[in-house]
């Protein structure tokens, strides 16, 4: 059963319409006069309108279009003569769902009545599936995004503690893993880099020392200088740290950059050798920023210079240790964001282990 509004011009039509349709248990109401029908339909709220096509004032047409702007899931049957078929499927192909000759039959109106109230149950239904869909994926979409950022902020933390372990174990270079990531994640962003190659790079940056957790105390922490064969050891902290890392799903791209951080423009780098830009192009800046942070810090085996001392040398090895085109962009970067009045502390200079080559050795 359903809830129906008729209007026609003719109030017996209306009558007769009226009470077929109550006498199937339908909730009904009529008017002759259509400028009353859209203060009546929002009154109502009908499943089903059954109008006339002509009538004075507002023609069925109009309040098809008025109606379907107030519940477009409402269903309209016309009310039509003989020569006005033609004109009733154009009106179906607007929104009607059916169109009735007069004089209308009583079969022919329950029909048309049933299939309209069919047919609104099954488009609500479908819209209250389809909300229902939408706000299940709004939801599973919501506690996705919460769960990366869980995950985000748990290997936010995990990589934090990996940097302060390093820092911990090579004090000679205290918070200059961080340091370096910042600084370097600030030159690729410049450039255009974004997205999770930027990611990969800060990553990469972060966690470039990090095979030295696996160099012995005895050669890491060793006053004075190393011997052949203990710098052989040294710089494996390449390979021991892309070992380490490249089996972390999401730093798989951050191992290269680990596994590159030594390898030098001209091809004489370590460990695998590879020249120009076949090193991954976040090791080439990293090879930047990593050199002037160890020329303006103090370090056990140096004194700080400063900034333009620093800037100076690095230009000195474009070609060689550098790649040329990366020099000037990244100089210009770190020189508006590194300070300006390095602070030469002496904090580590009691120290005198700590053989750093993370940092740059001209």
């Amino acid at each position: 059963m359903g809830k129906i509004l008729v209007v026609d011009d003719e109030s017996e039509i209306v009558e007769f319409v009226s009470k077929i349709l109550e006498n199937r248990g339908h909730e009904v109401r009529g008017l002759s006069d259509p400028r009353q029908s859209r203060t009546l339909f929002e009154l109502f709220v009908p499943d089903v309108c059954v109008l006339d096509f002509r009538m004075p004032f507002v023609t069925g047409a109009e309040l098809l279009d008025a109606f379907k702007q107030i519940d477009p899931m409402v269903e309209v049957i016309f009310l039509t003569g003989q020569e006005e078929t033609m004109l009733a499927v154009d009106l179906m192909k607007r929104g009607a769902i059916d169109y009735l000759l007069k004089p209308v039959g009583r079969n022919q109106l329950h029909l048309a009545v049933s299939k309209a109230l069919e047919h609104r149950r099954l488009v609500q239904e479908n819209a209250a599936y389809k909300l229902h869909l939408e706000k299940l994926v709004a939801e599973k979409t919501d506690a996705l995004d919460d769960a990366l950022r869980s995950l985000s902020k748990l290997h936010a933390a995990t990589l934090q503690t990996l940097a302060l372990a390093l820092d911990f174990r090579d004090q000679g270079t205290s918070g200059h893993s961080r340091r370096v990531s910042n600084l370097t994640t600030g030159v690729a962003r410049e450039m255009g880099i974004t997205g999770e190659a930027l990611i990969q790079i800060e990553h990469g940056a972060l966690l470039h020392d990090i095979g030295k957790l696996r160099v012995p105390d005895s050669i890491l922490w060793k006053p004075g200088q190393l011997s052949d064969s203990e710098w052989i050891t040294m710089r494996r902290h390449a390979e021991y740290g892309y070992e380490f890392v490249r089996n972390i799903e999401f730093l798989k791209g951050a191992s290269e950059i680990v596994y590159s951080h030594h390898e030098k423009f001209a091809g004489d780098g370590y460990p695998r050798g590879i020249v120009g830009t076949r090193i991954p192009l976040g090791a080439r800046l990293f090879a930047i920023v990593d050199a002037l942070d160890a020329l303006t810090y103090d370090r056990p085996y140096h004194k700080a210079v400063t900034f333009q001392e620093a800037a100076t040398e690095i230009r000195h090895c474009a070609g060689s240790h550098f790649d040329p085109a990366l020099i000037e962009p990244t100089l210009s970067f770190l020189e508006q964001h590194c300070p300006k009045s390095i602070n030469r502390s002496r904090e580590h200079q009691e120290h005198l282990g700590s053989h750093d080559e993370g940092g740059y050795m001209p």
